[in-house]
């Protein structure tokens, strides 16, 4: 059981839980929380999550872009009684279960949420899979952006109130920007095997320098974006107290410039993490 649950990638399940805590943070401004709704919201987006993982897992290893002692290859993989067909065979199992949940809150709720989670959906297998393969278009950090970052607080938040405010566009923008940090510090990892394999990441497009300098951009946004948001008055004074989390920031941007590489995503995702669940905080404080 192990290997199927280390196959799902759960350390970066916190990229898309808090985003969407996010959102029912707002939402509690304006409503009682519906716990049913929050539930199966926060369920589909987790599942959405898992369908990248597992189908970029898959398709990364089926065309040669992952080999054997690559670390980010998972466990169901390297078995060989399992191996690829199971992965992918996993893969469809979790769609499905996507399918029913877009559905399910379509029929429950309303028209934008099943939209929304539609897409997430659709994204969320294109990400890595023929014929769009977002990732190998140059197009991965855009759709993570939008996908993770907006769409997932957008759908719990919708879930619970129809209206649609500033502060539920604005407001997820500081945690978007670092869970793009996230996939970009995979792009520094894999530059080399991305270079090879003909992925148009923006870091082979335009360089490892460059992709360096946006890495750095991305994890020092959410300092400068964060009071702009207070001194909107849509994130409380409390808010600042992000910025507890600097000096972990101002390390990860030291790794970045000795190509400390290997581990940078994983240390990015924790700094997502605990940004972001500082950031939920205050809004909740509010």
């Amino acid at each position: 059981m192990k290997k199927w649950w280390l196959s799902l990638r759960p350390f970066s399940f916190t990229a898309s839980i808090i985003p969407m805590l996010l959102g029912l943070a707002i939402a509690a401004e304006q409503t009682a929380i519906n716990l049913v709704g929050a539930a199966l919201a926060v369920a589909a987006g987790l599942t959405l999550h898992i369908i990248a993982n597992i189908f970029n897992s898959y398709y990364d290893w089926k065309y040669g872009h992952d080999r054997p002692g690559d670390q980010q290859v998972v466990p169901l993989l390297l078995d060989p009684r399992l191996g690829e067909s199971a992965l992918y065979w996993y893969g469809v199992c979790f769609f499905i279960l996507g399918i029913i949940l877009t559905i399910v809150l379509g029929i429950m709720y309303n028209s934008t949420v099943f939209l929304i989670t539609l897409v997430g959906l659709f994204n969320a297998y294109f990400y890595t899979a023929p014929p769009i393969a977002y990732k190998k278009r140059g197009l991965a950090l855009p759709s993570v952006f939008i996908s993770m970052g907006i769409l997932m607080p957008l759908n719990t938040y919708f879930v619970q109130v129809s209206n649609l405010t500033l502060k539920i566009l604005l407001c997820p923008i500081p945690l978007a920007v670092l869970v793009t940090a996230i996939l970009q510090s995979n792009e520094l990892r894999d530059y080399g095997a991305d270079l090879r394999h003909g992925i148009r990441s923006l870091t082979v497009v335009y360089g490892i320098k460059v992709g360096i300098k946006f890495y750095q951009f991305l994890i020092l946004s959410p300092y400068i974006l964060t009071p702009l948001l207070i001194s909107a008055g849509l994130v409380p004074w409390f808010g600042g107290i992000v910025f507890i989390t600097i000096p972990y920031a101002l390390k990860l941007i030291r790794k970045a410039d000795l190509h400390e590489f290997i581990s940078l995503d994983a240390a990015t995702a924790k700094l997502h993490a605990a940004f972001g669940i500082l950031y939920t905080i205050a809004l909740i404080m509010q």
